[in-house]
């Protein structure tokens, strides 16, 4: 199990909430997105089971970086955390399909969400989150936001994040793509 680390990993400055800026301004509606990205970025189904059908049974997770940080207010405020609850166990994540990474996830759950039977969310290692979540009897997604990501080296283009809901507890998912799921 991975522990607290003092630096973040690379990717954390793509998903954290001030890279890309998610601001108003930046929020994209779905008509405003490429054709070539609307289902990946607005799909509501399992990102987790498309990628393993996409990778043919070569589908894994890399953990990057976990472990516990400060919230930014934005993030306070969409997991409906004040004053010293904003902490989160923050995980991020690079999916791979055939070993190449195709998404770059980061999830931050507060320390409300890990009580009583979610405690288990902070022992996944490179089990993929998608697969507890979309499994869950009592889970619940919030709305799906869409944000276009500037040139960068890990050649992510857009993002998207939401909040699940497991048993009315909070989890902020943001998952960042190098090129868009092929279409159905």
């Amino acid at each position: 199990m991975l522990r607290a680390m003092k630096h973040q990993s690379i990717s954390s400055r793509y998903l954290s909430q001030s890279f890309p800026s998610w601001s108003a301004r930046n929020k994209r509606e779905y008509f405003a997105v490429p054709l070539a990205w609307r289902q990946t970025l607005f799909d509501t189904r399992s990102l987790t089971a498309q990628l393993i059908v996409l990778a043919e049974g070569d589908f894994s997770v890399r953990v990057l970086w976990q472990g516990w940080r400060k919230l930014s207010q934005q993030e306070a405020e969409l997991l409906g955390c004040k004053g010293n609850q904003a902490i989160a166990w923050c995980r991020d994540v690079a999916l791979l399909v055939k070993g190449e990474p195709r998404v770059y996830a980061r999830t931050c759950m507060p320390k409300s969400t890990l009580n009583g039977h979610e405690s288990q969310l902070k022992n996944l290692g490179n089990k993929p989150l998608g697969a507890y979540l979309f499994n869950h009897p009592h889970m619940s997604r919030g709305e799906m936001s869409a944000y276009r990501i500037p040139k960068n080296e890990l050649s992510l283009s857009w993002a998207r994040r939401s909040v699940f809901y497991l048993n009315h507890k909070p989890i902020l998912v943001t998952e960042a793509f190098t090129q868009p799921l092929p279409r159905e």
